[in-house]
């Protein structure tokens, strides 16, 4: 039989194995890029309701490492996961009444990325108050409806 009139002759896929090279402009997210841009002009479900718990969670959202968490006062907050004053992961942060702590040396950030304390600082030196002016946590506004976490990236 010839194999050019088998049934099965259209069926090319075993030698049509060509990988297109990566678009760039389609496929990078992170700020600064094309499609990263456009895709931080939305909100974005990034979690249940029910995976934010006792402790933070751990997330990557369009290229960047977040750490998203529940307060025990119940706000939401999406924190960039390095803190801002040793890089220390905030996925291992306490969690307290107001914000996120940094297990490294307890920095604790509110849900909007501001410095509520720096232990190791006298609270009314001038050198603390001139953190909690200056520093703050990269941090992005969130949104919890009917069991999901939105959040803003733009």
């Amino acid at each position: 039989m010839d194999s050019s009139r088998s049934p099965l002759a259209a069926y090319r896929g075993y030698h049509d194995t060509a990988i297109p090279p990566e678009n760039a402009e389609l496929t990078h997210v992170l700020p600064g890029t094309p499609a990263g841009e456009y895709l931080r002009r939305f909100w974005h479900a990034i979690a249940l309701s029910s995976e934010v718990g006792e402790l933070p969670l751990r997330l990557r959202v369009l290229g960047e490492d977040l750490v998203l968490f529940r307060d025990l006062s119940g706000r939401i907050g999406l924190l960039h996961r390095h803190c801002a004053h040793r890089q220390a992961s905030l996925e291992y942060g306490i969690l307290c009444e107001r914000g996120i702590r940094c297990c490294y040396h307890g920095w604790l950030f509110d849900v909007d990325g501001s410095i509520l304390e720096t232990p190791g600082e006298p609270t009314d030196s001038q050198a603390a108050r001139r953190l909690r002016k200056t520093v703050r946590q990269g941090a992005y506004p969130t949104l919890e409806y009917k069991g999901l976490i939105f959040a803003f990236l733009g």
